[in-house]
């Protein structure tokens, strides 16, 4: 954002009616989850603000720029109202962005927290101190325990207490794990029995998903091959051989060009590689 977070929901609020309408039904949730103190209107008028203020800067820029170059002056608007979109559109989605980063986040330590959970359990400890067993070393699931354990601590019913746990945490497995153990508390099964079958289901489950990353790679591998090496190698001969025999001039802005898609389309191809990988532990 262009200014501190709480200097821009001061201004934000001169536009809260229009992000009212601009507001989608489901970022009340996401707001809520993500824990950003606003509601919906009030955060859209903040990214409301922050595309004003870029889309402004941009178009000043670029009719700067196309005055000088003799150039259309229409290029200023047209480039402001679409960093306009682009901005507004950014800030607008950040909420949903910390839900799926959280969500990652408590994937990849979960099963090491249901082991570590299981083998207390099956010590004889109670379900509460195996809970504060777990509230260190396992990143954000145990930011989500030790939430736990302060609202038990507070007075509150251990499944309540997991409840609103499971309701904060947009982790499927996350979910799963604290409603079998409510469950299980519920009609008062085996701890230990429910924990070992969640276990061997987050183990089946992390095998499945590194199987299904391992035949993903295949067509992607051929895909970064031929547009990364086949294409550029044949395509600059291809171009070398047309040059000498039609006597065709090659500008040569195509050779920095080519240069230049090649490692932006590197570095797309490795953070659309790390977003696929899945976030598991073994």
């Amino acid at each position: 954002m262009p200014v501190p977070f709480n200097r821009a929901k001061m201004i934000g609020e001169r536009f809260r009616n229009i992000g009212g309408y601009l507001a989608r039904p489901q970022m009340e949730t996401y707001l809520r989850q993500a824990e950003i103190e606003m509601n919906a209107a009030e955060f859209m008028g903040v990214a409301i603000f922050t595309g004003i203020f870029y889309g402004l800067l941009a178009a000043v820029l670029v009719t700067a720029l196309a005055y000088s170059s003799h150039t259309s002056i229409l290029f200023g608007p047209l480039a402001g109202l679409l960093v306009f979109l682009v901005a507004a559109g950014s800030v607008s989605t950040y909420p949903r962005l910390v839900v799926i980063r959280t969500a990652k986040a408590t994937d990849r330590e979960m099963l090491g927290a249901m082991r570590h959970l299981l083998i207390e359990v099956r010590s004889g400890v109670p379900l509460f101190n195996g809970m504060v067993g777990i509230t260190r070393g396992y990143g954000r699931v145990s930011q989500e325990f030790d939430r736990v354990v302060r609202d038990i601590n507070a007075g509150a019913k251990e499944m309540d207490a997991l409840n609103r746990a499971a309701e904060r945490n947009t982790s499927m497995f996350f979910r799963r794990a604290v409603w079998q153990i409510v469950n299980a508390m519920r009609s008062g099964s085996d701890i230990g029995d429910t924990m070992e079958a969640i276990t061997d289901s987050f183990t089946k489950s992390q095998a499945v998903r590194i199987r299904q990353y391992g035949q993903e790679l295949n067509p992607w591998t051929m895909m970064y091959m031929i547009i990364a090496v086949i294409v550029p190698s044949l395509g600059i001969t291809f171009l070398i051989v047309l040059s000498s025999f039609a006597g065709i001039t090659i500008p040569p802005l195509v050779f920095p060009l080519i240069i230049v898609f090649l490692i932006l389309f590197q570095v797309f191809f490795m953070g659309f590689i790390k977003n696929k990988r899945p976030n598991v532990t073994v």
